[in-house]
């Protein structure tokens, strides 16, 4: 598959922006528009500008008399969770729809990943220093005003998170002994937590064995991460597995490239050897 010349386009200017200005929401509307192609973005464009406006306005009535990062969380909380509705769903995780932006706002249901990529948008359209946090296992963001933070849970409402609670759940990963760490704490970029919402749905396609619909995936990412060799690799044995064995061959020797480890090259050049073998016989 390839992708149509407008999502292309739009992911190539996506792909020059650093992380002050990579607007999530846009990446997630076009990949929605990847996996529905009849959506017409420009609506959806339209109601996230309105959301922004709404967060600014209600978080400018909270701060006449609240502390502004608390006014700042109310805001979130109130007017997205509480009033629009957005949450999680525990029962429908991989339904596909809660992985598109496009779905998220008009559903309300999604995954922790395009909720926070919809938080995070909408935040920083306000002015506020709002960014994923490097949490393994979770998917947190943090609103950070001054020299205070606040964490929250998108997934589960944007509720408020604590030391406590944050330790609990680190525990829960990693055993009774588990401790927090101070990179549990670092910002993770605009750019790399789309990209894991992109893995999350590449990976739904293989659970599904849809690997066509797994290769438009690490074309994106292809575009965002020309120089990555892990999904070159990925592309490349993807083909091969469906007996594209030209195209595996081309991206495993691009994969190469860029590869810098030595046992990663050995490793990849046995496949493209064999992969070799097999068209010449």
């Amino acid at each position: 598959m390839t992708l149509p010349g407008q999502i292309q386009h739009g992911f190539q200017s996506l792909a020059q922006q650093d992380e002050e200005t990579f607007n999530l929401c846009e990446a997630g509307l076009l990949v929605g528009k990847v996996l529905k192609p009849s959506l017409d973005l420009s609506r959806y464009r339209d109601e996230i500008t309105r959301l922004s406006q709404d967060l600014n306005t209600r978080f400018q009535g909270l701060c006449l008399h609240n502390d502004p990062l608390q006014a700042k969380v109310e805001a979130l909380q109130t007017l997205f969770c509480k009033e629009k509705g957005f949450q999680g769903d525990e029962d429908a995780y991989d339904d596909l729809d809660h992985m598109n932006m496009a779905c998220l706002l008009d559903e309300k249901y999604g995954t922790a990943l395009c909720l926070s990529m919809l938080f995070i948008h909408c935040t920083r359209q306000c002015g506020w220093a709002v960014f994923g946090l490097n949490f393994p296992g979770y998917n947190l963001i943090c609103i950070e005003h001054g020299a205070k933070r606040a964490i929250l849970d998108p997934f589960q409402g944007c509720i408020e998170l604590d030391a406590y609670t944050l330790r609990q759940m680190i525990k829960v990963l990693g055993g009774a002994e588990a401790e927090l760490q101070p990179l549990f704490y670092d910002m993770l970029p605009a750019k790399t937590l789309f990209i894991r919402h992109l893995g999350a749905i590449k990976a739904h396609f293989l659970r599904c064995d849809q690997v066509p619909q797994a290769l438009e995936i690490l074309e994106i990412c292809h575009i965002l991460e020309p120089s990555s060799p892990a999904f070159w690799r990925d592309s490349g044995l993807l083909h091969a597995r469906i007996g594209q064995l030209s195209e595996a061959i081309q991206d495993l020797k691009t994969a190469l490239k860029y590869t810098t480890d030595m046992d990663a090259i050995r490793h990849t050049e046995r496949i493209l050897t064999d992969l070799q073998n097999k068209t010449q016989s």
